[in-house]
Formats: C-alpha cells, structure tokens, sequence
C-alpha cells in the first residue's frame, strides 16, 4: 500500500522519529538530501558536463536542496549554482549553508558557487543551466506566493527542463494539490519519507511530473499509521497489489451462486444503455450470476443486448408508463434479492415519485450490500443525516459526482477544493463507503480510512463510465468483498483499463462498453 499524507500528519511522523526514536533531525535532512541527489542524477545524468542550479528557501525544505548540492557537487556534477532566498534560516539549515560555503572556499569555486536571490534578472547568465532545482518552500504553504518567491517560480517555468522539486512543487498546496499563485511545473519531485496527498489530487500530477519517494529513515509503521487510522486528509494509493489481494479466487467447488449473485436495478425506457453496462461491467468483474431488473418497457431492450443476464421486470404504477409501483416493484426483486450478495440501484432508472419511492422502500427493507448511483442518489436527495445512518449500516456504497453529491448533502454549491477532507466527513456522517468520482476518484469508508485512486487518464470523461463504475463495484460486493474495498478496486480497475486502451489508441474516442471489454485481458495481465 502506499500512503499518501497531510502535510499535519508528516510533520508528525518526523516528530515521532525525532523525538521517540532519537533520530537526529540533521541525520533526516541529510538522507533526504542524498536521496534526492541520487535520483536527480539517475533521472537527468551523466551531469559531468551539466550546470545544476538549484533555488533553496530559509526552511527545512531548503536545507535539502543545500544538501542536494553538496551531494551533486560531490558527484561530479560540472557546476553546482546555488541561489538562496534571504531570511533567518532554520537550525539544520543554516548549517549545511555554512557546511557548503566550507566547501566552496576549500575546494575549486569554479564548479560550485552560493549566492541570494534578489530578482530574476540576475538569474539570466551567460551559462544557463541543463537542471533546476526547487527546493524552496515544500510542504509549508498555505497563502499565494509572495515575492520574491513568486518571481522565481515564475521564471524557472520559463526555463528549458528539466526541472526537479524537492518534496512538493512550490506554488502547490501539499494537502489539495491546488495551485497557490503560480506553481513549479516539475518534470520529477522527489519526496520525503511518504507522497504528500496533494501530489495526487487536482493540479498536483500536473505539476509534480514522475513522483518518486525517498526513504529517510522514519519506520514504515509511522508513515502508514495515519492512512490506516483514516486521520483527516490521508488516505491510500490504489495499487496493482493491493487489488490484486483483494480479488476473489475461484475454488474448484465453485459454483455461480457460490462465486456471487448480482442484482442491477436500472435501466428505464430509453436509458436501458445503462443498466446494460453496469450488467455487463457486474459480470466481468467476476460476478458469477448476474440478474438486471428492469422497468417492463425496457426489458425487450436489455433482453437484446444481455444474453447472457436473465431480466426481471419491474411493474409500472400505470400501464405502459415509466413510473414504477414501488410496493409490486418490490415484490417483484424478492427471490433474487434472497440470494443477491450485491444490489445496484439507480442507473438510468428514472426520477418519477413512484420510482423514488420504490428505491427508498428497497433500501430500508433488504440488508444487501448496495451501491446506490445516478437516478437512485437522486431518490434520496432530501432525506437527513439520520435517514443515511439508520439505514446504511455501513453496507452501502455511494458513487455520486459532483452535481449528486450537491443534492445529497442539501448544498447548493459545496465546496469540493479538497475532495478527500469531504469525502471522509460525509462517509462518517452517513455511515457508508462514499466515492467522490473525479479524476482522481476517492473513496472514503465510515471509520475514515479512504483510497485515491491510482490509475486512470482524462479519456474517463464521458458518457457511461459511471454506469462501469457501478456495475464493477456491484460485482466486487457480491463475490463479498468488503463495501470500501469494492468501491476502491473498481476505480482501480476502471482507470487501469482506460490506461491500457490510451496506450494503443486515442483516448478521446473511448467509449464506457470498451472499458468492459478491456477487462477480460487486463485481469489475465495485471491482476491475475
């Protein structure tokens, strides 16, 4: 698993190894340093003949780029350029500011220069340099930029790359990944310890480029302990293994019900598409007996297209119209809802009264694991706090985008700037798996530990891939994995599939059903 941290809860974790471990706090400044250096040289070396320049600030984040010089230098680099923003610098800081002046008046000042910063105009010398370096600010900021740091972050962007940030790119908010002012445009950020969360959520893989942690000596146990207690703002990165761990193996005894009986609820005239895919998706996920019920008008439909998927039809509260009678609906999902061990409600199955009234009854009557999507997280916008607790029962898996999300919590424009602090204040509150979907998509369970997801590419916007989302998640829930769980590996799944249709082809022409239909490979070659 790889955890992702607040910059609170990493801040802690290198309190923890300072203070209860005895590990020196200059010991950990110098790991990260020399870490860093090493993959700066192996990503953009041989740097014999290269000038490195690197911009330190007066915290601890600066401290590393000071190290990372020495490091350089020592490594043969052809001119290491250090430029420092002014300020009383921090302990450990100041010291490996004078360690590196040392350096420079006892050795050959040609390849090793310090200097402050006063405005980017002295930057423009007669030698650019082939690397930058930000180490300026780290995991500190919370206000925009201000000068003369602005200025710099300004001009290094204008320079030719590579660029390398130290810990988090300056400019970008290390918790929510937003970009403060203006942001270093990173082409690899090497980070300490543990990737910071904002790395991974809105603007932060645009600017941190390649990620790659740095191991500077605080135990496992302190950078994982914070994701897995579910404390405010960390979370897990989805992973290969870690879905691969989840997923369910078939015994020889295995039989269609044994391996899990799932139940979609959806697909009203003219949006049957959906309920089609979310069966589909429910099936391939591994699902071994999948049935969709369907209002009566579209079961024709759904017949058509799933061969495979026995149909049931719901009753209509008028004959021929779309509008279900929840009471006979209900009746009607009785012998499969006894052996379901997943229930979808909600793609394409209409907001008529009738019909929300319908989904409402069904989940206050069946213990069935649900995951509730589209047209039914519609049918329950309105209802309280109270409502989502006593009935969820940490057995539901909510999938509502931004727009659902807005009607469910009864807010008219809710602020989402940092989707994984909501996600896990509102899956407490209702006591369910709550999923955030975006890109990332986040998923949060009720005792707060929650996933971003680890794979996935902007070709996932467009029409249907929800309808996927839900139908994989459905499938997951029925062979018994847990809700979170469910919800997390069919993001993972979802996007890695999209990965693997964007490596052969243009991802602006991905269609939802061809996410499906990636699958079947995809699990053979990543996931078996």
């Amino acid at each position: 698993m790889t955890p992702l941290l607040s910059a609170e809860a990493m801040r802690a974790a290198d309190a923890f190894a300072i203070e209860d471990l005895g590990l020196p706090s200059r010991v950990l400044m110098e790991s990260a340093g020399r870490a860093a250096a090493d993959r700066i040289a192996d990503a953009f070396g041989p740097l014999a003949e290269k000038t490195v320049a690197i911009f330190c600030g007066k915290g601890n984040n600066g401290g590393d780029g000071l190290v990372v010089a020495r490091r350089l230098h020592a490594r043969g680099a052809g001119h290491v350029r250090v430029m420092t923003t002014s300020g009383d610098r921090s302990d450990d800081t100041a010291a490996n500011a004078r360690l590196l002046e040392v350096l420079r008046d006892e050795t050959d000042a040609d390849r090793l220069s310090l200097a402050p910063f006063d405005d980017p105009d002295a930057l423009d010398t007669p030698a650019p340099a082939d690397v930058h370096v930000d180490a300026l600010l780290g995991t500190g900021l919370t206000s925009e930029l201000r000068e003369p740091v602005a200025s710099l972050v300004s001009w290094i962007n204008q320079q030719p790359p590579p660029t390398a940030a130290l810990d988090v790119p300056t400019g970008l908010q290390s918790d929510t990944g937003a970009v403060l002012g203006e942001a270093v445009r990173a082409d690899l950020t090497v980070t300490m310890g543990a990737r910071k969360t904002g790395l991974a959520m809105r603007a932060g893989p645009a600017h941190a480029g390649r990620v790659t942690v740095a191991e500077i000596g605080i135990p496992a146990f302190a950078l994982h302990g914070p994701a897995a207690e579910g404390r405010d703002g960390c979370a897990f990165l989805t992973t290969d293994a870690a879905v691969r761990g989840w997923l369910p193996e078939r015994t020889h005894e295995a039989h269609k019900y044994r391996v899990g009986l799932a139940l979609v609820v959806g697909g009203a005239p003219g949006m049957a598409g959906a309920a089609v895919m979310s069966s589909s998706a429910a099936a391939r996920a591994g699902a071994g007996y999948v049935v969709c019920a369907c209002p009566a008008g579209a079961q024709e439909t759904v017949n058509a297209h799933l061969p495979s998927v026995p149909t049931t039809p719901l009753p209509p509260r008028h004959e021929g119209g779309g509008e279900l009678d929840a009471r006979a609906a209900l009746d009607a999902l009785a012998g499969s809802l006894e052996k379901a061990g997943g229930l979808l409600v909600g793609p394409g199955l209409g907001q008529a009264e009738g019909t929300a009234r319908f989904v409402r009854l069904l989940l206050e009557e069946t213990d069935v694991p649900a995951v509730i999507d589209a047209d039914g997280l519609n049918a329950l916008a309105g209802q309280r706090d109270a409502w989502f607790e006593k009935h969820s029962r940490r057995r539901w898996v909510l999938t509502p985008h931004a727009g659902e999300f807005a009607r469910l919590a009864d807010e008219d424009d809710p602020d989402l700037s940092d989707r994984l602090r909501v996600a896990q204040a509102y899956a407490q509150r209702w006591q369910c798996a709550l999923v955030l979907k975006g890109f990332p998509s986040v998923a949060a369970g009720p005792e707060g530990r929650a996933y971003v997801c680890g794979t996935g590419n902007p070709s996932l916007a467009t029409a249907g891939t929800g309808d996927v989302l839900a139908g994989l998640t459905t499938g997951l829930l029925a062979q018994d994995v847990e809700p979170l769980r469910a919800a997390a590996g069919a993001f993972h799944l979802g996007g890695a599939a999209a990965d693997r249709l964007a490596a052969s082809r243009a991802g602006r022409t991905l269609l939802a059903p061809d996410l499906v239909g990636e699958l079947p490979s995809l699990l053979h070659e990543r996931f078996a």
